[in-house]
């Protein structure tokens, strides 16, 4: 035993914001501030909250956008989603994730986002997380989402 507090579970809402770009589709990405990984937009659901409600809030608060419709994609759980803070608190997540194609705004990194960018759903990052891995998949087929 560590002396750590045990992982609590905590519902979050993710929204992988999809357009077309030059060589095909593209999806927006956020590097978190806490550990430097690429990561779809997202966050924990508030107490009393609606999911898609947060899923709007968390695109809004990390990437200056307003995301339109929303379209359910995948609720992901299980050990690749816990996740360690650099504080050390731990999280058990279970992430209702969404998608969508029309956006209001222009993207700009704020809240926990260090940077945003657009990548090509060919083409994605490396440096993510387990639980971002899962995330390309139910965006992609498995055998393009880089190891």
């Amino acid at each position: 035993m560590t002396g750590q507090a045990p992982a609590v579970q905590r519902v979050g809402a993710g929204v992988a914001t999809l357009r077309r770009g030059a060589n095909g589709p593209e999806v927006l990405l956020i590097r978190r501030r806490d550990d430097g990984h690429w990561d779809l937009p997202g966050g924990g659901v508030n107490v009393g909250e609606e999911v898609e409600a947060a899923a709007h809030r968390e695109l809004r608060e990390e990437t200056g956008l307003e995301a339109g419709p929303l379209t359910l994609l995948e609720v992901l759980s299980g050990p690749h989603h816990q996740h360690t803070y650099p504080d050390g608190n731990e999280v058990a997540w279970v992430t209702v994730l969404y998608t969508t194609r029309q956006v209001a705004g222009e993207a700009r990194a704020g809240d926990d986002a260090a940077e945003v960018a657009w990548w090509p759903l060919a083409a994605l990052p490396c440096d993510v997380s387990a639980a971002t891995r899962a995330y390309f998949r139910a965006l992609v087929s498995p055998e393009e989402v880089p190891a």
